[in-house]
């Protein structure tokens, strides 16, 4: 996959890269997107903020803990950049203005070192996704351009909105994006089996958001006004479903929730499709 300057050497890339992440096979990625980072730290739970609904299911608190971009600069990144693999760091903010000043901090105190940043697109838990528009997404993408300057990869992650993601995706080309990535978490809610207990209210992620992400790639990857390349990301655990999203259309996938249910997943998957050909299985596909 070409992203911007560069080519990744492998599709399959690690997304919401553990802080302490540890294993072999790491370097062969294409890719590694940090956990996402705000300018100031978010508090909230950790690991223990993340259910699993069933086997390959997550659930994500709505008040999951967020490192600030600092930490992450300070202490996290150079264990990332040790595999000699291309490192994004996933950023959000509430508005423009905090994009701008994120992507700001990054690009003074480790512009050199980053190959860019993924801007991670969601709304509040309390808002109802109207704030979330194409001109907040060109603006957004913007922001982070003009601060990152044009050699940097901008990555924009988009919600899982089949309806409303092609209008997004266009806002992030018209502001500047490298690629987009398809998809982010989906609200949900989760019923524990104790009818006592409280429902459990976050974001979906794993098995259960495959169909929709795929969804999501393919009305990006068929919509001719759409020149960027793809991430497919959602419920990824084996060869066949990396096949399956470069079949809808994407160059390349991203890995998270398949990672935190089983260590060192991407490591053998990125083994196991390194000569995955996206243009060959779209064709043989179309045919």
């Amino acid at each position: 996959m070409q992203l911007g300057t560069l080519t990744l050497q492998n599709p399959v890339c690690l997304a919401a890269a553990s802080w302490q992440l540890e294993g072999a096979g790491y370097e062969r990625l294409g890719a590694i997107f940090t956990r996402t980072v705000t300018m100031e730290p978010r508090p909230g739970l950790y690991e223990e903020g993340i259910w699993q609904v069933n086997e390959q299911t997550l659930l994500n608190a709505t008040n999951m803990r967020t490192e600030s971009a600092e930490i992450l600069v300070q202490e996290h990144l150079p264990h990332l950049l040790r595999y000699g693999v291309p490192v994004l760091v996933s950023i959000t903010a509430p508005g423009i203005p905090g994009f701008r000043k994120i992507a700001r901090f990054l690009q003074r105190e480790v512009g050199r070192q980053i190959a860019g940043v993924e801007v991670y697109i969601t709304c509040s838990e309390t808002g109802q996704g109207a704030d979330i528009t194409p001109r907040f997404v060109r603006e957004a993408t913007e922001a982070v351009r003009n601060e990152l300057g044009p050699a940097a990869s901008i990555v924009v992650k988009l919600p899982p909105w089949p309806d409303h993601i092609r209008g997004l995706a266009l806002g992030a080309q018209q502001g500047g994006a490298t690629a987009l990535a398809a998809t982010n978490i989906l609200k949900s809610l989760h019923l524990p089996d104790d009818a006592t207990a409280e429902p459990l209210v976050g974001g979906l992620s794993g098995e259960a958001l495959r169909p929709v992400a795929l969804r999501c790639v393919y009305e990006l990857a068929h919509d001719e006004q759409i020149t960027l390349p793809i991430f497919g990301t959602g419920g990824i655990f084996t060869a066949g479903h990396v096949a399956d999203y470069l079949r809808v259309g994407a160059s390349a996938v991203q890995i998270a929730s398949g990672e935190w249910l089983e260590p060192g997943l991407t490591a053998r998957l990125a083994a196991e499709c390194a000569n995955l050909k996206p243009e060959i299985i779209s064709t043989r596909w179309k045919s």
